[in-house]
This record gives structure tokens, sequence and C-alpha cells, in this order.
């Protein structure tokens, strides 16, 4: 996936932001699709600007654009702070065209090629940015679990199920779990060798819980129902599943605006209310100390972008 990173010139929100290039994401019938590449990046100073609007903010200019067609809000774009003990994480833009005026509703026959697909982009972007956000000094290795069950969650893949209602892990689904400790077995033992420098200047309490030289021990311990990654697991699942039901509810909610618009903009603006507070509560279960604002904002730009490049490849087929 290529993404345009931004210079220091360039503000937190923008109405002359470029767009990034589209990416492509191929949904097989688990959809893996591989972890974020660790490694370095030259820290950017933060630029200055007018500061950016709320994620809820944006959701709402989204959706009162696809209900009552009001206009997009402006280019706006997500930057995370710099300093990470994994790989920072790339910045996200996102340059409205099409918004969620083109979102599927439940009962749509365009459902399952539409939301899969989002689905796969919101997994991989939070892999790339909870975790490298989490992991921000060494005191984070206190919480042993939450820890681990980062970078666990880190090393496994993107996944959707065989069903329509399965749009990331279940943790209490046997076959989707053994799918998961396989990537994670495969992918976890270079993650741990990065943050070697680090964590071989833990106690010796703590130390074997992070060597890669340990990771069979750590797969075992993650595996006997470990709290943290269950928990990080579950708040996935929580918040992808808040987003893709708001925005499949803006068919439904466009067509009761043709008889009572002022209900539906109070029902429309409530919704975004409870959708936001939800996600940002899932969100600091898992990374109590972190950006949440810009993480929300990076999920609502990174969930528009996939469906409208799901919408325009599904028309593409349809031609």
């Amino acid at each position: 996936m290529n993404l345009i990173s931004l210079t220091a010139s360039q503000p937190l929100f923008l109405p002359n932001a470029q767009p990034g290039a589209s990416s492509s994401f191929g949904v097989t019938q688990w959809g893996d699709i591989p972890p974020a590449i660790l490694g370095g990046r030259a820290m950017a100073d933060v630029p200055m600007g007018p500061p950016p609007a709320s994620a809820a903010d944006v959701a709402l200019q989204v959706m009162n654009h696809a209900v009552f067609n009001q206009p997009l809000p402006l280019a706006c774009n997500a930057r995370p702070r710099t300093g990470s003990l994994l790989r920072d994480p790339e910045p996200r833009e996102w340059r409205p065209r099409g918004g969620w005026s083109v979102a599927p509703s439940e009962r749509s026959a365009r459902y399952t090629a539409v939301y899969p697909r989002v689905s796969m982009a919101l997994q991989t972007a939070m892999r790339e940015w909870i975790p490298s956000l989490y992991f921000d000094g060494p005191n984070r290795f206190e919480d042993l679990d939450l820890a681990q069950g980062m970078l666990a969650w880190r090393a496994s893949r993107p996944i959707v199920g065989e069903h329509v209602d399965r749009l990331s892990h279940d943790i209490l689904d046997p076959e989707m779990m053994t799918r998961c400790f396989f990537w994670v077995d495969r992918n976890i033992r270079p993650i741990l060798s990065s943050l070697r420098p680090v964590t071989e200047k833990l106690d010796s309490s703590r130390r074997g819980f992070f060597d890669a030289r340990n990771a069979n021990r750590i797969l075992l311990r993650l595996r006997r129902a470990q709290r943290g990654f269950q928990m990080i697991l579950k708040a996935e699942e929580d918040i992808i599943t808040q987003l893709v039901k708001l925005v499949a509810a803006t068919p439904k909610f466009r067509t009761k605006a043709e008889r009572q618009p002022r209900l539906v903009a109070i029902e429309v603006e409530r919704s975004v209310e409870r959708t936001f507070a939800t996600v940002e509560a899932r969100l600091r279960r898992i990374i109590p100390h972190g950006d949440v604002e810009t993480i929300m904002r990076m999920l609502v730009i990174v969930l528009t972008n996939a469906m409208e490049e799901a919408q325009a490849e599904f028309e593409h087929k349809a031609a």
C-alpha cells in the first residue's frame, strides 16, 4: 500500500491536501494481509496550522452529506506523534469524493462486497497505528498482559469470516483463533527482536517475557486465555462493528429524511455521538495513555477511503 508522507509545511487540516494513492485489498476467505513492516523512519516536527476537526465532527459532516446532501468536509489527515519504539505509523489522508453516500445497507446485495473490504482496511490500519502509539517508552512493558497482547496483535493478520457478520476476529470461534495464532507464530519473533535494545534493559523478572528466544513460551501463554490479547481482539471487533453499523444506517436515514428531516437530523447526530463514545471507550481500554482522538480521526479516513475504493471497484466490475 502506497501512502503519501506529508511534509512539515502541510497542516493537519487542509483544504488543498493532495489525496493519497489508492490502495487495493484483496479479500480472500480469510482475508490475510501482511502486518506493517517494522523499521525506522526519520522524525519530523508536527506542522503548525489550524486545529483538526474531531473524528465525530468529520463523521457527522460526512453523514449529513450522505443523508441531506450537505457539503462534505474539507480534506483532512491524521498525523501520529513520532518516537515509537516500533515503526512510526504513516500519516493517513483523505480528500472526499463520494463519502458515505455510496454506503450499502445491511440488506443490500453490495454489503458483502464493501464492508469486508472496509473491515480489512480498518484492521490493517489499527495494527499499524495502535501498537506503535502504545509503545512510546520502556514503561509500557510494565503491564505484561497488555504489552504481550499488543505485540501478538501486531504480529497477527486481518481476517474476515465466511459469514457477513464475521468482519474481524471472534475470540469464541476456534477456527478463526487457530488462524490468528498461526500468523502470530510466524511474525512475532522479528517484532520481539526489533525491541531487544529496550527489553534487554528490563529487570530480570520481565526480560524473558519479551525475548525472541522464548517465543514458544510466549505463544503458549497467549493461547492460555491471555487477558490482554483477548481484550484487544474484542475491542477491535467492537470498533469495527460500531463503525460499520453507523455507515450502513445512512440509506435508512436518507429515506426517512424525505418525510421527517428534523427528526432524522437529531437521530443522525445522536447516532454519531453514541458510535464515537463507544469507539473511544474501547480504544482507551487498550491504549489509555495514547492520542485516541487522532486514532479515531484516522479510522474515519481509512473507513471512507476503503468504502469509496470498494464501491468504485464494484461499479467497474458491474459495468
